[in-house]
C-alpha cells in the first residue's frame, strides 16, 4: 500500500508482544533415571519422575520420594504429570495418587493403557492412544501434546509413547524407552520431528554413544538444539559420561539428583521458522493453538483469526495488548515466507479483520482507528502493489446500518459481514448480513434469516464465508446465553439460496468459554477460530476442516 494512503489509519508506533521478546526461564531438574521436572515460565511438568526405583539396584533417595508424593517444593504447584510407559523405573502408581491429592491442581497423562489400570473416575486422568500410523494431539491446561507409538522392544505388551510437549515457544521431545530397531530410518523420519522445531531432546543415553545409525536416527530424523541424555540406572551397557561427551560434547549432563541446568534464551532473537503454517504441528480431530507465544501470546487478546494469503506464504493477524488505565494498543501484524524460511512480525499496511478476495487481488478491512471510522474499506493489488484503500461507502449508502465489521467475502465477491442496525433485538443488535457485487458496487445489504440472525437477545456475528457460499460459519451464544460467551456454528446454503438451520460444531472446537472469528485456510483444510483462555488473553486455535464436513450430512 502507498505511504500516502496509510494517513487514513492514524498509523501508531507498534510494538511486537511476543515471548522473543519477553523470554521466560526454562529450568530443568534431573530427578532420577529418566524422571525430570521442567519449569517453562509457570508451567511445570513431571516426566517419569514418580517412581522408587528397584531393591537391590537403585532407589530414588528417600527424601525426593517423599517431596513427591507430599507435593512439596520443588515438586509444587506441578501442572502436568506425564508417563511414557508402565515400568517401575518410570512410574509407582501409589506415588502418583498421593502426589494428586495432595496438589489438586495437577493433572496426570499417560498411555490410555496405564489410564486404564490407574481406575481414576475423575476427570484429571488423560490418556493418549497413538498407533503407528497415526499420533495423538491434545492440548491439556494450554499445554499442546503430541503422543507418538514407539515401540520398548518388540514385546507389545508394555505401550511406550514419546511425547512432543509445546509450551511457551518451547518444545520438548522425549523418547521414553524407544527402541530404533522397531524403525528403519525412514519409518522414523516420517514423524517430521526436525520441522518441530525442538529445543529439548530427552533420549536414553545408550544411543549417545557414536554409533553411525544411532546418530543418523538422532541427527537428522529428530534434529534439537538441546540433548539430554535419561536413564541414568537400569542400562546395559551402563551410564558413561566419558563417550557421551565425546560423541555428543554438548550433551546437558547431571551427576546429583535435584540437580538443576537452565536453557539458555537469546533476548529479542527471532526464531527460525520454515515451511507451510511458519511450521507449526499441524493439528488433526483436535484444536490446538496455534503459534504459541509467537502469534497466541498469554499478554494479548488475538481479536480474529489470522488471514493467509492465497499461496499460504504471507499472514495477517490483529492483537489487542491491554494495560489498567491504558488505552488498548492495536496490534496489526504480517509475516512473510521469503526463501523458505519466515520473516519476524512487521506492521501490516491493512486495517483490522483482514479479507482477501478469491483471486487475492482485493484486500477487505475495517480502519485502524475504528472507534471513529465504522466503514469497511477495500484496497487492490496492481504491479505486485496495493492501491490507497477506498471506503465501500455502505454506511452514507444504507444509514440504517451504523458500523461495519468482520468482513468475508465469496469468490464471485459477494460480501458477508455483521453490522449494528438498531431494533434488531439481538444481543447488541448485531446481525449478519450479505451484500452482492454488481457492476463493481456492493448493493444494499440483506439481513440473513432467523436461523442465523436468531432474535431473543442472542449474540449473532464475526461470520466466514464459503468461497462457493456452500455454508456459512459464525459465532454465537444461543446454547447457553447465560454462562457460555458464544461457539461456532455452521448453516448450509441450499441450491435455491435459502438456508438451512444452524448446527453447532463439537466440543474439539467449542467450550465452556467463547469462541469466534471463524476462518477457513485457503487450502480449506484447517479451521482456525479464538478462544478466550483467561481474563485478559484471547488465544487462536485450529483443527482439521473435517469438523465441518462432518456437520454436512446432518443438513441432509
Amino acid at each position: 500500500m502507498k505511504r500516502k494512503a496509510i494517513i487514513i489509519f492514524l498509523l501508531l508506533s507498534y510494538f511486537t508482544v511476543s515471548s522473543f521478546a519477553q523470554q521466560k526461564n526454562i529450568d530443568v531438574t534431573y530427578v532420577g533415571n529418566s524422571g525430570f521436572l521442567i519449569e517453562i515460565g509457570d508451567n511445570k511438568i513431571l516426566i517419569d519422575a514418580l517412581f522408587k526405583g528397584f531393591k537391590g539396584a537403585y532407589n530414588l533417595p528417600q527424601e525426593i520420594q517423599s517431596k513427591l508424593s507430599l507435593a512439596q517444593a520443588p515438586f509444587n504447584d506441578v501442572d502436568l504429570i506425564l508417563v511414557t510407559h508402565a515400568h517401575g523405573d518410570h512410574i509407582n502408581p501409589d506415588m502418583v495418587r498421593q502426589h494428586m491429592q495432595n496438589n489438586p491442581k495437577a493433572i496426570f497423562a499417560s498411555t490410555k493403557q496405564m489410564i486404564d489400570a490407574y481406575k481414576d473416575t475423575t476427570d484429571r486422568c488423560i490418556g493418549f492412544n497413538p498407533t503407528e500410523e497415526k499420533s495423538d494431539i491434545k492440548v491439556i491446561d494450554g499445554i499442546n501434546i503430541e503422543a507418538f507409538y514407539l515401540p520398548h522392544g518388540s514385546d507389545s505388551r508394555i505401550i511406550n509413547i514419546g511425547f512432543l510437549i509445546s509450551v511457551d515457544g518451547v518444545t520438548i521431545f522425549q523418547t521414553g524407552d524407544v527402541d530404533f530397531d522397531q524403525f528403519t530410518f525412514e519409518k522414523f523420519r516420517a514423524f517430521n520431528l526436525p520441522e518441530k522445531k525442538i529445543d529439548l531432546l530427552f533420549i536414553q543415553h545408550y544411543y549417545l554413544r557414536g554409533d553411525s545409525l544411532s546418530d543418523k536416527f538422532i541427527k537428522e530424523a529428530i534434529s534439537a538444539k538441546y540433548i539430554l541424555p535419561i536413564h541414568y540406572h537400569f542400562t546395559t551397557p551402563p551410564f558413561d559420561e566419558k563417550i557421551i561427551s565425546q560423541n555428543y560434547p554438548d550433551a546437558i549432563l547431571f551427576n546429583n539428583e535435584l540437580e538443576s541446568w537452565q536453557m539458555p534464551v537469546n533476548i529479542g532473537t527471532f526464531p527460525v521458522l520454515k515451511g507451510e503454517y511458519l511450521g507449526e504441528i499441524l493439528p488433526e480431530d483436535s484444536a490446538i493453538v496455534f503459534a504459541p507465544d509467537l502469534i497466541s501470546t498469554d499478554t494479548t487478546i488475538e481479536h480474529g483469526s489470522p488471514t493467509f494469503s492465497l499461496d499460504g506464504k504471507e499472514i495477517y493477524w490483529q492483537s489487542n495488548y491491554r494495560q489498567r488505565g491504558k488505552k488498548t494498543e492495536i496490534l496489526l501484524k504480517t509475516m512473510q515466507e521469503v526463501d523458505g524460511v519466515w520473516t519476524s512480525a512487521e506492521n501490516s499496511p491493512f486495517g483490522g479483520m483482514l479479507a482477501f478476495s478469491n483471486n487475492g487481488e482485493t484486500a477487505f478491512f475495517i480502519a485502524i482507528d475504528s472507534e471513529n471510522d465504522k466503514e469497511l474499506y477495500s484496497a487492490s493489488k496492481k504491479n505486485d502493489e496495493w492501491t490507497n484503500p477506498v471506503s465501500l461507502n455502505l454506511l452514507s449508502r444504507f444509514p440504517e446500518l451504523k458500523f461495519l465489521f468482520g468482513p468475508s467475502v465469496s469468490k464471485n465477491g459477494t460480501l458477508y459481514f455483521f453490522a449494528y442496525t438498531e431494533d434488531l433485538e439481538t444481543m447488541n443488535n448485531f446481525g449478519i448480513y450479505r451484500s452482492e457485487l454488481e457492476n463493481g458496487v456492493y448493493m444494499k445489504p440483506e439481513l440473513l434469516p432467523a436461523s442465523i440472525n436468531l432474535e431473543k437477545g442472542t449474540l449473532n456475528w464475526t461470520p466466514f464465508i464459503a468461497p462457493d457460499e456452500s455454508y456459512l460459519l459464525f459465532s454465537s451464544n444461543r446454547r447457553n446465553p447465560e454462562k457460555d460467551g458464544g461457539d461456532i456454528y455452521v448453516c448450509f446454503r441450499n441450491s435455491d439460496g435459502s438456508w438451512t438451520e444452524s448446527y453447532i460444531l463439537n466440543n474439539q472446537v467449542n467450550s465452556n468459554r467463547q469462541e469466534r472469528f471463524p476462518y477457513v485456510s485457503p487450502d480449506g483444510k484447517y479451521l482456525f477460530f479464538t478462544r478466550w483462555v483467561e481474563r485478559g488473553n484471547e488465544d487462536i486455535f485450529w483443527i482439521s476442516s473435517n469438523v465441518i464436513e462432518q456437520m454436512r450430512t446432518k443438513a441432509k
